[in-house]
């Protein structure tokens, strides 16, 4: 991909005078290329959104209703609450770092943004995200044990099976919007090497 790049940025350079006689073609892709990115910043803000609730939800759970006092809880439940704060700080260096992309001034050099930024997203839908996954789902069974001191073995049962199905449930949901914002991602830099290559035409 690199040896294609530098080679539409040798024809670019040659030609980018064509660029200005067929504005109307260039327009359309470009508007194109806008609607996309709209649209994955609009999922990150949604994912914003979905983090904070639950990063709310679990602080006023063991704030006010289940205040765990041993040591290996509050790690436990620090974890739980500090996976989601990073995700969410992750999500706001995402939309910043999306949002420095000019799609519209140099379309060249915000192809080469974009697949930049297309592979930080990468990083952090894979092992990043896997990170905070186990670091939240230890931070859970780190508070069991000082829950089992208050719950009866089926209560205790019921909450393990809960968290499980729990997970079973959104983990797929998680991963169909992660694999359509990756897809869109690699539609915009499609869109954009199309452009590209229209102008050497």
């Amino acid at each position: 991909m690199n040896n294609e790049f530098y080679d539409l940025q040798r024809k670019w350079q040659k030609n980018k005078e064509q660029i200005r006689n067929e504005p109307m073609a260039m327009d359309t892709m470009l508007a194109a290329v806008t609607k996309k990115k709209a649209s994955t910043i609009r999922f990150q803000y949604g994912n914003i959104v979905v983090l904070l609730i639950t990063l709310v939800v679990i602080s006023l759970f063991f704030y006010y209703i289940a205040p765990v006092q041993q040591i290996l809880s509050r790690i436990g439940v620090g974890l739980m609450i500090g996976g989601l704060f990073l995700r969410i700080i992750i999500e706001f260096i995402s939309i910043i770092k999306s949002k420095k992309v000019d799609i519209v001034n140099n379309v060249l050099s915000t192809t080469q943004e974009t697949i930049n930024y297309y592979n930080f997203r990468k990083r952090i839908h894979g092992p990043l995200t896997v990170i905070i996954i186990l670091l939240y789902t230890i931070g859970f069974y780190m508070i069991t044990p000082e829950f089992s001191l208050y719950f009866s073995t089926w209560q205790m049962i019921l909450i393990n099976t809960s968290y499980i199905i729990a997970a079973a449930i959104f983990i797929p949901i998680i991963r169909k919007s992660v694999k359509q914002e990756v897809k869109t991602l690699h539609e915009i830099i499609e869109l954009k090497e199309k452009i590209i290559a229209e102008s050497v035409l």
